[in-house]
């Protein structure tokens, strides 16, 4: 991964706030992940990687929106962090940045099933509708990242929990979506994670389909073949001699 570039050189902060997250952003420490450039505006989710000496679980990917004005010669910086790379590429999508200009520029882990690609793709074009209130990131013997939000849509289980696992060998990654009543219930499932991760009913709704079409591809019968025509007298051909037919 390279270092992010920011392209602030010879331009201040353009307000308090900017000033403030910039001096506690320390550049180097900040590797480019994805990156898409509009103007004089960069849309960034890059790897914290102080995050791995940093507090203990604390999240290892921020995403940075930066407003360059050269014609003042200042600048505005907007910065989240997260504990999945989905999630991150949410946050800019809101922001304005279109989620097809942020797929990953450098070598990182690929998605391991199609269901990975279902969950990631839900989160990224899901506007406002998901409130993150937890995350964390464990990074040891196991390397998971999960996040617990708030569905604003869903008022029987508007908690969900998204957990995000690799696996080194191969380099791939599943993330996987429960939900939950409440907040109290998930926190119970993650500490024990005695029972399987509650389905959430996105995709209920797809598994269903899924069986009722597999269960139409079993009773539909095909057309009759029709009977093939009475064998003409052939008492000169070797009878011991069988006629195959492959299917």
């Amino acid at each position: 991964m390279k270092d992010t570039d920011f392209r602030l050189y010879g331009l201040e902060p353009a307000d308090e706030h900017t000033a403030d997250l910039y001096d506690s952003t320390w550049v180097s420490d900040f590797k480019t992940i994805s990156q898409h450039d509009v103007g004089e505006r960069s849309f960034i989710v890059a790897f914290d990687a102080s995050a791995t000496w940093g507090y203990p679980n604390m999240p290892n990917l921020a995403s940075f929106d930066v407003v360059r004005d050269s014609s003042q010669a200042t600048f505005s910086m907007r910065r989240s962090e997260h504990a999945t790379f989905a999630f991150a590429q949410n946050w800019l999508v809101n922001r304005g940045c279109p989620p097809d200009k942020l797929a990953p520029i450098v070598d990182v882990p690929k998605p391991a099933d199609e269901l990975t690609i279902q969950v990631e793709d839900r989160i990224r074009n899901s506007g406002e509708r998901l409130e993150i209130v937890d995350y964390q990131v464990i990074d040891g013997d196991d390397t998971e990242g999960w996040s617990i939000a708030v569905d604003r849509q869903d008022k029987d289980l508007p908690v969900r929990l998204f957990i995000e696992e690799l696996q080194p060998d191969p380099y791939t990654y599943t993330v996987r979506e429960g939900a939950f009543a409440d907040h109290a219930a998930a926190e119970s499932w993650l500490e024990d994670r005695s029972t399987p991760l509650p389905e959430a009913p996105e995709y209920r709704v797809d598994a269903e389909a899924l069986r009722k079409h597999a269960a139409l591809a079993r009773t539909t019968s095909l057309p009759p073949m029709p009977s093939p025509a009475p064998a003409a007298p052939a008492a000169h051909l070797n009878t011991s001699k069988s006629l195959g037919r492959s299917l």
